[in-house]
């Protein structure tokens, strides 16, 4: 079993986007965790997240995933794993940004952004569950 989440090609394209992805996503937990980038920290989040009527242990795990995800893909160890538990929070993110339609919010004529990020980066972390995260990742080198 073990073989199988480590698995990857050895494809340099791999690394580039898990990498990618994990530089796109690393900004959101640190926001989450400890207010660097303008965010809220941890106390901020998981008022923010309460207010939406998420369970705290739910919330936990949208900390935890985003920090250590984020850096877990850009290392690429466990990358598949990291993938599925971000692909699961950032489905949730695209949910609560359905309303606010396709398109980013360029000119703060909406309420919030569309979703077509969420749709580029569950693309990314697709490809990373799927095919690994590559020539440059800790899985290829404990699975040789």
């Amino acid at each position: 079993m073990i073989e199988k989440i480590l698995h990857t090609d050895p494809d340099y394209a791999l690394t580039f986007l898990s990498i990618i992805a994990g530089l796109i996503i690393f900004p959101y937990g640190m926001q989450k965790l400890f207010g660097w980038f303008g965010g809220p920290g941890l106390d901020g989040t998981l008022k923010d997240l309460d207010s939406r009527r998420i369970p705290k242990s739910i919330a936990w795990l949208i900390i935890v995933g985003q920090s250590f995800g984020s850096i877990a893909l850009i290392a690429g160890f466990l990358g598949r794993i990291a993938a599925g538990g971000l692909f699961i929070i950032f489905t949730g993110a695209l949910i609560v940004h359905l309303p606010d339609g396709w398109a980013m919010n360029w000119f703060g004529e909406k309420n919030g952004e569309g979703i077509e990020y969420h749709v580029m980066l569950l693309s990314l972390l697709l490809i990373a569950i799927v095919r690994g995260c590559g020539a440059m990742s800790i899985d290829l080198w404990l699975a040789s």
